[in-house]
């Protein structure tokens, strides 16, 4: 036998046996392995095929999150945290793909100095919002029944719960309805629930946020698929 050839596949099983041996699946990590340049295009993308923008170097998003009244008070400031975390997510993720347009969200400091500025910014329209801040694209997301924990479990059990409206607004397009909308219901950990002694409250809140900020970027940009590897444990 080729000795190019065992040495690859000891290493193809040595990985397989590391990774098996920290709890993950097996088959999801050969999917992982033999698949991870594969792209998943975005339902939503934050992108210019066409037009006059076409050519466009870089893309410039504005984000607006809020939340319903009503929360428990484990979610309070989600919709900062979530915004932060989107911020961060979606450049990365164009990066890593290499997409050919650039794509920069702009920061909750930026968002916030026009809200300053803009005492009456709930009243404009998204797209006016946008144009004042120099974005090509506004994206406007409402948080409702957000949970962490299993109804009637005594917060015994963690089972995260959400439900996400996102509109997204092209600027060009004028004041108008939403470019695209649509309802995210989100559900973390998908495999069911945890002990909640686990892990500490803000840990779960955290990875949570984390989640749904990922599953929200991958609806707007091209991606990787998911290994399913960190939501095993």
């Amino acid at each position: 036998m080729n000795k190019t050839y065992r040495w690859a596949r000891r290493a193809v099983w040595g990985t397989l046996f590391v990774v098996c041996t920290i709890g993950c699946n097996p088959l999801t990590t050969i999917a992982f392995l033999t698949h991870k340049d594969t792209k998943v295009a975005a339902e939503f993308p934050l992108t210019y095929k066409e037009g006059p923008k076409k050519d466009k170097e870089e893309i410039v998003v504005a984000l607006f999150v809020s939340q319903g009244t009503g929360q428990s008070y484990e979610f309070a400031g989600a919709d900062s945290a979530l915004a932060n975390e989107i911020i961060k997510r979606l450049p990365e993720m164009v990066k890593e793909t290499k997409q050919k347009q650039k794509l920069t969200v702009l920061t909750m400091a930026q968002v916030n100095k026009f809200k300053m500025k803009n005492p009456n910014w709930k009243l404009m329209h998204p797209v006016e919002r946008g144009k004042q801040l120099g974005a090509d694209f506004v994206l406007v997301i409402d948080l409702e029944k957000m949970s962490l924990f299993q109804p009637g479990s005594q917060n015994s059990f963690y089972e995260g719960r959400a439900d996400a409206t996102v509109d997204m607004y092209d600027v060009e397009d004028g004041p108008g309805d939403p470019k695209n909308t649509y309802s995210q219901g989100f559900a973390y950990p998908k495999t069911g629930f945890r002990d909640a002694s686990t892990k500490p409250v803000s840990a779960f809140r955290r990875e949570f946020i984390e989640k749904l900020a990922l599953e929200i970027c991958e609806r707007h940009v091209e991606h990787h698929p998911s290994s399913g590897i960190a939501d095993s444990h």
